[in-house]
C-alpha cells in the first residue's frame, strides 16, 4: 500500500494521503500540522515526516515486553565479559513468553501528535551547530529529523541520549566527523561484544540500548545513531545485505561530513573512514537506510513485477558507489531468455540458498548491473511465484571486470577434500600462540620432574596432529603445558597407550584460572570429543590434563588446537555438489573414513562446488578446484 501511495506523487499528494490512510488518527496529525501554521520551516519538517509516515510500525505484544524486561535486567550485570549464548538459552528456556506472537502498530494509526510535535521542537534545537550548518533543509530531515529507526518501540530518545553525550562537545568541535569520532570514543567505553545470534523479536528500544552489554552488529549502530543525532551529528546507518565470501551480512553507520563526503565507521568500534575498508575484498553492494522513499529503488519502480523481500523496501538507496576501495564495475548480461520481466539479479551464495543483492534492468537483449563488488562468485536470477528462480550458469567477477563462468565439463576426475569452509580469519593469531607449548607425563600430580613427550616447535596446522612418543617409561599423570603466550587454545587431546587405538581416559586434572571471556571452556573440553569445544583460560601458562587409574606407557599423541571445526571429521556423513544449469547436482554421499580428508570420484571439471556435512556444522562455503587444491569462493 505505501509503495502505491508513492507512485507520481506530489509532495502535497502524498500528505493528503497519509491523513486519509490514517483513519481515527488522522485528527492527532492534524494537530501537529495545526501547531505549526505559523512556523514555515517546521511546518515543512512536520509535511515531510507524516508524508513519509507509511510503511513505519512499532513491534508490540507479550513477547516483545517479556524480551526487554529480560535484557534490562541482563544489561545491568556489570562483568567484564558475558556468555552470550549461556544468556540467551536462559531467555529460551526460562521466559513464557520467548515464543508469544506479535503484532504491527503502524505509527500511521497510533503515533500521538503530542510524540511529534516534541521530537520535531527537540531535532530544530540542534540544527545549525557547527558540525551540521552544512545540512541543508532537505538533508537535515533525512539525517537529523527521523524519529525512529526500525520496528522499536517509540521513546523520547533525544532526553534519554543527549544529557549524557551532549557536553561532550566542547567549542574545538568544528565537523560532523570530528564529533562523530568524539561521541565514539564515549560509545568505545561501553563492553563491546557482537553477538552470532539474537534472541529479540523487535529491534531493542532506546532506554534499553543506552546500558548495553553485547548485541548485534544492528544494534550498536542503532546505539550509534541515537547518541549522535541526540546532539545534531548527521549520522545514519549503511548495511552489506550479505558479504561475498561469508554467510552474513553487516550493518554499520556513516556520518556526512562538511566536507560533503560520507564516512563509514562502526559504534563503539572503528572511527569515521576506519571501518569498510577493512571487508572490501567481500563486499557485493552497500545500501543505506532512509527515511523518505527513494524513487530510484527497486520498490518505487518494479510495478505489478514481484521482486525478492529485501527489495520490497522503497526506504533505501544503493550507495556502494561511494565506496571506491572496493573498486566497483557494471556488468553487462545476455538478457534472460525465459522470463518476461524487466528486472533480474545477482545473487551471492549462502547454505541457505542463494541470496540476491543487487538488481538490474533488461535494457533491450541485455541486463545492466551498476556498481557491483568483484573478486565474487554471483549467479544470475529472476524472480516469479515468490521464488528466485536462478538461470545460466555462476561466475566470478574479477577486479579487471573480466567474467570467468564455471561450467561443468564432461571430463572427470578425483577431488581431495580437507574442509567445507575455509579457515577462520579471526583465529589466525592461535598457532603462533601455542608454539611452544609441550606435552608432559610425570608419576605425581605436580608434574615434579616431568617428562617433555612432545614440544610444539612449528605452528601447528588447524587439523589434527599425530606424534610419535619416544619415552620408553609409563606414568599415571598426563597434561598439556601451555607457552607462556597462550591461555589454552587446545580442542582435543588424546594419549594412546602401545597398541591401543582408542585414547586413555581418566580424571581431569589441572591448574588454571577459568576465561572470563569462555568461563566453560575449562580443560574437560580438550577430552570431550568435540573437536569445536577446546580450553580456555584467563591465565598464562596453565595446563589440563589426565591422571589415569594406573601407570600407562603412551606412544603416540594426537592433537588439534582451537578451530573452527570445519575441516572434515571422521564418521561424519558428507555430499558433494556441482552448479549446472541453475541447480545444485549431487555427487553422492559418503561417511569420511579419517580426519581432514575425503576422496570424491567423477567429479565433473570446471564447475563450482559445494561440500555438505549433513551430521553437524552450518559453515560451508562454495569452491572452485584447482591445481589440485580447494579455492574458496
Amino acid at each position: 500500500m505505501f509503495c502505491v501511495m508513492f507512485v507520481s506523487c506530489t509532495s502535497n499528494d502524498l500528505l493528503q494521503q497519509s491523513l486519509e490512510h490514517a483513519g481515527s488518527n488522522r485528527e492527532e496529525l492534524e494537530k501537529v500540522l495545526r501547531h505549526y501554521e505559523d512556523d514555515e520551516t517546521k511546518h515543512r519538517a512536520a509535511v515531510f515526516l507524516i508524508s513519509n509516515i507509511g510503511g513505519r510500525y512499532a513491534t508490540v505484544g507479550e513477547r516483545v515486553d517479556g524480551f526487554h524486561h529480560f535484557i534490562d535486567s541482563v544489561y545491568r550485570i556489570r562483568q567484564e565479559e558475558y556468555d552470550i549464548p549461556a544468556i540467551y538459552n536462559a531467555f529460551r528456556n526460562r521466559t513464557r513468553n520467548s515464543y508469544a506472537s506479535t503484532r504491527r502498530e503502524h505509527d500511521l494509526k497510533h503515533v500521538s501528535s503530542e510524540y511529534l510535535i516534541r521530537h520535531i521542537d527537540r531535532s530544530f534545537e540542534l540544527w545549525n551547530r557547527l558540525w551540521n550548518s552544512h545540512l541543508s533543509f532537505e538533508e537535515f530531515c533525512e539525517w537529523i529529523l527521523p524519529y525512529r529507526l526500525h520496528d522499536e518501540q517509540l521513546e523520547s530518545w533525544h532526553d534519554i541520549f543527549r544529557p549524557v553525550f551532549d557536553s561532550l562537545l566542547t567549542d574545538t568541535v568544528r565537523t560532523a566527523a570530528q564529533a562523530c569520532a568524539v561521541i565514539n570514543n564515549r560509545l568505545k567505553e561501553l563492553p563491546i561484544h557482537i553477538a552470532l545470534e539474537t534472541v529479540r523479536p523487535s529491534a531493542i528500544r532506546p532506554s534499553s540500548l543506552i546500558n548495553i552489554k553485547f548485541g548485534l552488529c544492528e544494534d550498536y549502530a542503532n546505539l550509534a545513531v541515537y547518541a549522535m543525532r541526540s546532539v545534531g551529528i548527521p549520522v545514519g546507518i549503511e548495511t552489506v545485505p550479505h558479504w561475498g565470501n561469508t554467510n552474513n551480512r553487516h550493518t554499520f553507520n556513516v556520518v556526512y561530513d562538511n566536507d560533503g563526503r560520507y564516512y563509514d565507521f562502526s559504534g563503539g568500534e572503528d572511527q569515521p573512514g576506519e571501518h569498510l575498508n577493512r571487508f572490501s575484498h567481500k563486499i557485493p553492494k552497500v545500501y543505506r537506510n532512509r527515511y523518505s522513499a527513494n524513487p530510484h529503488s527497486l520498490a518505487m519502480r518494479c510495478g505489478k513485477e514481484q521482486v525478492p523481500s529485501f527489495f520490497r523496501n522503497p526506504f533505501m538507496e544503493d550507495v556502494t558507489a561511494n565506496y571506491p576501495f572496493i573498486g566497483v564495475k557494471d556488468i553487462v548480461l545476455p538478457a534472460i531468455k525465459e522470463t518476461e520481466n524487466r528486472f533480474a539479479y545477482l545473487c551471492v551464495f549462502d547454505p541457505q540458498g542463494w541470496t540476491p543483492v543487487a538488481w538490474g534492468e533488461v535494457e533491450g537483449n541485455s541486463l545492466r548491473f551498476k556498481s557491483v563488488g568483484p573478486n565474487i562468485v554471483y549467479h544470475l536470477a529472476y524472480y516469479e511465484k515468490d521464488a528466485l528462480v536462478l538461470s545460466g550458469h555462476p561466475f566470478l567477477l574479477d577486479a579487471s571486470g573480466y567474467l570467468t563462468h564455471y561450467i561443468p565439463t564432461g571430463e572427470k576426475r578425483s577431488v581431495e577434500l580437507y574442509r567445507k569452509h575455509p579457515e577462520s580469519e579471526s583465529l589466525k593469531s592461535i598457532p603462533g600462540r601455542v608454539k611452544g607449548g609441550c606435552f608432559q607425563g610425570a608419576d605425581n600430580p605436580c608434574f615434579h620432574g616431568a617428562e617433555d613427550l612432545y614440544v610444539i616447535a612449528d605452528e601447528p596446522p588447524f587439523k589434527y596432529v599425530g606424534v610419535p612418543v619416544e619415552s620408553s617409561r609409563p606414568y599415571k599423570y598426563y597434561r598439556y603445558l601451555t607457552s607462556d603466550e597462550c591461555n589454552g587454545n587446545m580442542a582435543e587431546v588424546e594419549f594412546y597407550a602401545s597398541g591401543s587405538d582408542a585414547p586413555l581416559s581418566g580424571k581431569v586434572i589441572g591448574d588454571y584460572e577459568p576465561s572470563i571471556y569462555y568461563p566453560r571452556n575449562t580443560a574437560d573440553r580438550m577430552f570431550d570429543g568435540d573437536a569445536l569445544t577446546f580450553f580456555h583460560t584467563n591465565n598464562m601458562p596453565c595446563w589440563g590434563g589426565l591422571e589415569l587409574e594406573r601407570a600407562e606407557h603412551v606412544d603416540s599423541i594426537r592433537f588439534i588446537i582451537r578451530n573452527d571445526d570445519n575441516g572434515v571429521r571422521k564418521g561424519n556423513l558428507y555430499e558433494l555438489f556441482y552448479m549446472s544449469d541453475g541447480r545444485w547436482v549431487s555427487l553422492g554421499r559418503q561417511t569420511a573414513t579419517e580426519d581432514d580428508r575425503i576422496v570424491f570420484a567423477d567429479v565433473p571439471t570446471g564447475a563450482l562446488y559445494w561440500l555438505r556435512n549433513l551430521t553437524r556444522g552450518r559453515e560451508e562455503r562454495i569452491f572452485t578446484y584447482e591445481d589440485g587444491k580447494q579455492v574458496w569462493w
